[in-house]
């Protein structure tokens, strides 16, 4: 490597999985470890498994809320797909050995000096500020939006000479999250007197987010009651005991002795004939996976009840979104036929474009490098504002 210069290789860079590494005066440290990477020290943006599913063995550096988030999600990926190169009792190793830091702290790795920000995508995500032989790089991983639950990046923001920004909305315009969970009061107030209603969300970070917009909204909607389902129930749970990294307003309620907790507000149902006895109007569903590919949300989808997507979602519900028809396996073995959603709402942890463009310019770096976005997003990126599409294993020196 030439005398002062960083080096960027990306390792994978799309929405499956995303693992960036830097190294710098001879020390390599990586971005997240969704795939496979070669250092030891893995900063941990946030709990996810495009970004966390590699993390295990490594020495990690994340919050805890990240820490206690992924171990739920490590050892459930392990279940579904045994050959994933690491085993179970590897978990509990790698989080013996991780170094817990808190948001807004400043901490060292090698040659590195770090800083956390504000990234607002679930419980526990953070923004790095990199420094090395005085050059500054900022690594976004997932950026959130509005939210219930979480603070706002906006006054967050930290400025430096290189940005590494998602881009999952880069080029796409949504409707603003206030229409969305607009509409979805709507749909509820009219659906609810006559049939329970499932909605279909992933467990870590959208799970939380409807459970609080139904208890904002409990007086204003014809709710009987809220179940919530699977690894949404755990994650819950975490987002309950770590209330210091919620929004200053949840910190506020909570110092005061209002906060409801979230687990207060839900029914977890234990058996069967349990779930068939809530199968009734004014009952709200809350279950992974947000895709439908597993999880308990295919066993109430299948009962033939008006049911609810959110955001971006893969297949069977994509599919189910193009109007087909799919048959799955429910969590019981059987085959049961899906058919398309009641409702689809651009309900996303992601930020909008409008928001990616402004955490772009308020970051003021002078060359921006980006990731998680689609072919031809990239390519517009590119040629239209100059920004670096990050490619795996082409290596970039600053």
């Amino acid at each position: 490597m030439s005398e002062g210069k960083i080096r960027i290789t990306p390792r994978s860079v799309d929405f499956g999985a995303v693992a960036i590494e830097l190294e710098c005066s001879g020390y390599k440290i990586s971005l997240d470890a969704g795939t496979e990477v070669s250092t030891e020290d893995v900063l941990l943006s946030h709990a996810h498994l495009d970004h966390s599913k590699m993390a295990v063995g490594k020495r990690i550096h994340a919050t805890l809320p990240t820490l206690a988030l992924a171990r739920l999600l490590w050892i459930d990926s392990k279940k579904l797909d045994p050959e994933i190169p690491w085993e179970v009792r590897d978990v509990q190793l790698t989080l013996n050995n991780a170094h817990w830091i808190n948001l807004h702290e400043e901490f060292k790795v090698g040659p590195f000096i770090i800083r956390t920000h504000e990234a607002g995508h679930v419980l526990g995500s953070v923004v790095f500020e990199i420094e090395c032989k005085g050059k500054s790089i900022i690594y976004t991983g997932d950026l959130g939006s509005s939210s219930f639950l979480l603070n706002y990046w906006i006054n967050d923001v930290p400025r430096g000479d290189y940005l590494i920004i998602e881009s999952s909305y880069l080029c796409k315009d949504r409707p603003s999250q206030k229409t969305e969970w607009s509409k979805l009061f709507t749909f509820l107030k009219s659906t609810l007197p006559n049939s329970p209603v499932l909605i279909a969300a992933n467990a870590v970070g959208k799970v939380q987010e409807v459970v609080k917009f139904l208890m904002n909204y409990s007086n204003n909607l014809p709710l009987e009651r809220v179940v919530v389902e699977g690894m949404g129930v755990d994650a819950t749970k975490i987002y309950d005991d770590m209330v210091n990294y919620l929004k200053d307003t949840e910190i506020s309620s909570w110092l005061n002795g209002s906060r409801r907790m979230l687990m207060d507000f839900i029914e977890i149902p234990k058996t069967i004939g349990e779930r068939k006895n809530m199968l009734t109007p004014g009952t709200v569903i809350v279950a992974p996976s947000g895709s439908l590919s597993g999880g308990m949300s295919v066993w109430w989808a299948s009962h033939n009840i008006p049911y609810v997507l959110l955001g971006h979602v893969f297949e069977p519900a994509s599919r189910l979104l193009e109007g087909q028809s799919v048959v799955v396996e429910d969590p019981l073995g059987n085959q049961v036929k899906l058919g398309p959603p009641s409702l689809h709402l651009q309900i996303s942890r992601h930020a909008s474009r409008q928001e990616l463009f402004q955490f772009i310019s308020k970051s003021e770096a002078s060359e921006v490098f980006l990731f998680h976005g689609d072919e031809e997003c990239l390519f517009t990126a590119s040629s239209e504002y100059d920004f670096t599409p990050l490619q795996p294993m082409k290596t970039i020196e600053l």
